[in-house]
């Protein structure tokens, strides 16, 4: 089954809600008082929030919608999510279609538009890549990480993520390792390298040190 992966902030209606999110297992983002938005389309969406009342218009306008329209229509069940809190990162695994939540949906609370999630792990920011890191300075509420599939499955699990980049036409397979949170390594290994081999390997590692 394809997955896709994606971000989403614990900040909606700009007011923090990790703890909320925590406690009933959910996602969810702001954007009160515009209803049931199951079977509304990506234009519909957008009609609404150009409307009462919100009346967005222009780049604020196309943000927002592009925003819910992921939440809403583009995310699935299956879909992991990555949720960002200052150097905290969580991953969770989505369970549930989107739904309204009306006991929230109002100014005060203002975060009815929901998704039941499963959680899964936590790591630090500086344990991420840094084409992840630098996908998270988008400033929307959701967004796309599905380029960062192998990445987030592999830090949802718990692992190290070791980037295999390509096998040419030799047989060799092309490794990016994260060093640092600046520094990755990259070298060539066998297709075929066996056990023995890769011991091999990980004693000359051991021997560069310099400091």
């Amino acid at each position: 089954m394809s997955r896709s992966a994606w971000l989403v902030r614990p900040f909606p209606h700009n007011k923090k809600r990790l703890d909320e999110f925590k406690k009933a297992d959910i996602i969810a983002i702001g954007w009160p008082g515009i209803g049931d938005l199951s079977r509304k389309s990506r234009e519909g969406i957008k009609e609404i929030l150009a409307g009462k009342p919100y009346q967005l218009k222009g780049l604020e306008l196309g943000n927002a919608y592009a925003t819910i329209d992921i939440f809403v229509n583009r995310m699935a069940v299956g879909d992991l999510v990555l949720i960002p809190d200052g150097d905290d990162i969580y991953f969770a695994e989505i369970t549930g279609d989107y739904y309204l939540d009306t006991a929230v949906d109002n100014d005060d609370t203002g975060f009815p538009h929901q998704r039941t999630i499963k959680w899964l792990a936590d790591t630090s920011r500086q344990n991420l890549s840094m084409p992840l890191r630098s996908s998270l300075k988008v400033h929307r509420a959701t967004a796309n990480l599905s380029e960062h599939l192998n990445e987030i499955e592999a830090l949802s699990r718990g692992e190290e993520y070791v980037e295999t980049l390509h096998t040419d036409i030799s047989g060799a397979i092309a490794v990016s390792y994260p060093l640092r949170p600046d520094f990755m390594v990259s070298f060539q290994i066998p297709s075929d390298i066996t056990k023995g081999e890769a011991q091999r390997l990980s004693d000359y590692f051991k021997t560069l040190h310099f400091a």
